[in-house]
């Protein structure tokens, strides 16, 4: 028997008063009739009124549906989700964010004429003042020519998004490939090229459907040191994913070329936010056999990275002072 619920929207939520209300009516003014769809919130331990507000909703709406659990973070929150959902789709919405009024109808009735696997849409980056920032078209920085394409060719586009919140999921296909998300910042990085491996049918539907809010709570405003090892981690898993699950030459080279440039990047953010750490960075990733300098195939960043590794940072960080934007 086919399950009534068409759409699973799961939401992580820890300490979101602020702006969890925003998040929930965004998800109720859609284009899906209550009985054909879910908002399943893991409220993942929240001590302050996050609960009350959300309590209020589900009241009102009986498709609101509310699991709280001890804190585990957003790993766990998102899995738990995973094993309890019912729909035929899965979106993941970040509690500090929003989707696009009536946008649902679209994202389902994609995903099932075309029979896909995974959905990729645009999204809106608004400040936290309300100004927009930026829209992001994927299919504008792709080189992808064809409607419907296997995940393993997406690999190969060199365009893999970094977010969960950017794709809609045949429920089906993430539970029988048992996806899930580690226990660790970047676990979206770490996630999406796997789950883009397995999948058969892969489209990119050109309408923005998700806001992404420059809040106060979201990762990027409140990045830490940890966060710069804990993607080395995410790396490490990631790498070890290609070397034992991926046979094509081809996509295990186009992801370890990946896997560089989130390296470059994780370095570059170390600058941004004042760390010291980098001598110890290259230190873990060498422990790992990663190498950043693979994604930009450059003789004197591999050499020094090799032989050389201080003066790699200093060569990098130079190279990033005069060049902030190529990075």
């Amino acid at each position: 028997m086919i399950s009534p619920i068409q759409v699973s929207i799961i939401v992580p939520v820890f300490n979101a008063e602020k702006y969890i209300q925003r998040c929930i009516i965004s998800l109720i003014q859609q284009d899906l009739s209550q009985d054909r769809y879910e908002i399943l919130i893991i409220n993942d331990g929240s001590t302050d009124d996050t609960y009350s507000i959300l309590r209020k909703l589900s009241q009102e709406y009986t498709h609101i549906h509310i699991i709280t659990i001890p804190n585990q973070g957003v790993s766990a929150a998102r899995n738990l989700g995973i094993d309890i959902a019912k729909g035929e789709i899965i979106l993941f919405v970040d509690a500090d964010d929003y989707i696009t009024t009536n946008s649902l109808s679209l994202i389902y009735n994609s995903m099932k004429e075309d029979k896909l696997d995974i959905l990729l849409f645009d999204y809106n980056y608004w400040s936290n003042q309300g100004e927009r920032l930026k829209e992001f078209d994927h299919r504008a920085r792709t080189n992808w020519s064809q409607d419907v394409i296997s995940g393993k060719s997406f690999i190969e586009t060199d365009s893999l998004p970094s977010t969960v919140w950017t794709l809609a999921y045949r429920r089906v296909y993430i539970q029988e490939m048992n996806l899930r998300f580690i226990n660790i910042r970047h676990e979206d990085e770490e996630f999406i090229p796997r789950a883009f491996y397995f999948a058969k049918r892969v489209r990119h539907l050109k309408s923005t459907v998700y806001n992404y809010i420059q809040s106060d709570i979201s990762f990027i405003q409140n990045y830490k040191e940890t966060g710069l090892f804990d993607r080395i981690k995410a790396m490490e898993s990631l790498k070890l994913f290609g070397k034992e699950s991926i046979k094509e030459k081809n996509i295990r080279l186009a992801l370890n070329k990946h896997i560089s440039l989130l390296l470059m990047v994780n370095l570059k953010n170390s600058y941004i936010i004042g760390s010291k750490a980098q001598s110890k960075m290259i230190k873990q990733m060498k422990q790992n056999s990663l190498d950043p300098t693979l994604y930009k195939n450059k003789k004197i960043y591999q050499l020094l990275y090799k032989y050389v590794p201080h003066l790699f940072i200093i060569y990098f960080r130079h190279r990033y002072m005069r060049h902030r934007h190529r990075y």
